[in-house]
């Protein structure tokens, strides 16, 4: 005979268990309407912890929609409960942002549940995932090709949102509410396989299950195990991380050679970049790129990484602005778009000084106000000791500049014309000489206590 689980006990133990909770924490309750979801109120609200609801109205399935919502409202005002609903278009959501349906209703509820438990202090996020999901996401994630983390089931806790159902399957939910005479709302496109999850669960896993009766609790199994190497996985590769990588104020860099070292390139690199939107087709590029030659970019929404001689380096994106910033003759200091100081002085026991981060200029040969601006394509200088121009992008190929840098890379001009790069050369026609008076010294970044 099979013992009868006791679902608010195993409630409680999981819920402090694995999702790390307790009765003194505010919870906000994901609630659809649907079994579990509803399942899961009733849970929290047995066990005497507090909580406020929160229900999406996807407005999808027109008055079906628009009941659940009167539903679940009913619901918080028999446990007494504080009731939040947000209305989506959805549809209009899912166009314009080139998702399924499904993702888009995904993306927005998740988007509004964090937005709405950080504005209202909440400290938890409740969803109502059972055990079946586990096997169904496992098997989805399978279909569509994956690492480890996506064959590792839904996580109890993950952040702030917690899934305090896994422990039980959809047969002991179903098997509780109708003990304890539970109504709920039933979803009718839970029914239509024309979804990826409902022909999973109504067509392929019974048919897995006649072939092995065991193969939903072996699936989990299978999750438990792959749970436990993903925590290996993980320290393998922050070791490895802490061992090729340097991080710096505003870029990482990852060394080539060190990398080369390990097996398994692809998958490392996978995990050092993924965070910066890379994906898959990304990351094979860049390892093509390892045996050829440097200036190869993978470009993200927010990041960019280059192939240098020596590194794969990562950098923020930084939105191209034409902006110009304007210097008077009276100026001493500006701190945008860099930080500069401006000095004026005689020649008298004055010594040139070396640093690239310093520029001395003939003080009677400049015209204000000066411009700071960012280097664009085209521009042109004579750098200090050379007798001709050259363009400012083939100077810093010659410098041997990683494409990364570049985009922070700024001029100052006078009248028009470019009187240094700054942090790398002053042009030639603005230099000391001797029949120079009155020097224009400028002072950039580390020079004065960045």
């Amino acid at each position: 005979m099979v013992k009868k689980m006791n679902m608010i006990k195993e409630f409680n133990a999981f819920l402090e268990r694995e999702c790390h909770c307790s009765g003194e924490h505010r919870f906000l309750l994901a609630i659809s309407g649907g079994i579990d979801s509803v399942v899961m109120a009733w849970l929290f609200h047995r066990s005497g912890i507090p909580f406020s609801v929160a229900h999406c109205n996807f407005h999808l399935r027109g008055k079906e929609s628009d009941g659940d919502e009167l539903f679940v409202r009913e619901l918080a005002g028999r446990f007494q409960a504080e009731f939040h609903v947000k209305h989506f278009r959805t549809k209009e959501y899912s166009g314009s942002q080139g998702l399924s349906v499904q993702m888009a209703a995904r993306n927005l509820r998740y988007e509004w549940f964090e937005e709405f438990r950080k504005k209202n202090r909440f400290n938890f996020v409740a969803i109502g995932h059972n055990r079946d999901d586990i096997v169904e996401t496992f098997l989805i994630n399978l279909s569509r090709g994956t690492g480890i983390r996506g064959l590792t089931g839904i996580k109890p806790r993950q952040e702030a949102v917690i899934r305090p159902l896994l422990f039980a399957s959809r047969k002991d939910i179903e098997s509780w509410a109708g003990e304890h005479g539970i109504r709920w709302r039933d979803d009718s496109s839970n029914a239509d396989t024309f979804y990826h999850r409902n022909k999973i669960r109504h067509d392929l896993i019974p048919q897995f299950e006649k072939a092995c009766p065991a193969f939903r609790q072996n699936i989990i199994t299978t999750v438990s195990h792959l749970s436990e190497i993903e925590q290996l996985f993980n320290l393998t590769i922050q070791d490895i991380r802490e061992k090729i990588c340097i991080v710096l104020p505003d870029k990482q860099l990852i060394d080539i050679d060190k990398l080369r070292e390990y097996p398994a390139t692809k998958t490392i690199l996978f995990e050092l970049l993924r965070e910066y939107g890379c994906n898959q087709s990304m990351i094979q590029s860049l390892v093509n790129s390892l045996d050829g030659e440097s200036g190869r970019r993978m470009i993200t929404a927010t990041h960019t990484v280059t192939r240098d001689r020596e590194f794969l380096i990562v950098t923020r994106n930084i939105p191209f602005r034409d902006q110009k910033v304007f210097v008077d003759r009276d100026t001493t200091a500006i701190n945008h778009p860099l930080r500069m100081k401006f000095s004026r002085m005689t020649c008298e026991s004055f010594t040139i000084p070396s640093s690239r981060n310093t520029a001395a200029l003939d003080l009677d040969l400049i015209a204000f106000p000066l411009t700071v601006r960012r280097w664009r394509p085209g521009d042109v200088f004579k750098p200090l000791g050379m007798k001709g121009s050259k363009k400012i992008s083939d100077y810093l190929i010659d410098q041997k500049v990683p494409l990364p840098d570049k985009q922070h890379i700024h001029v100052l001009e006078s009248g028009g014309t470019i009187v240094w790069l700054i942090g790398y050369r002053i042009d030639d026609r603005y230099r000391i000489t001797g029949t120079t008076r009155n020097i224009l010294l400028i002072e950039t970044g580390e020079e004065f206590g960045q």
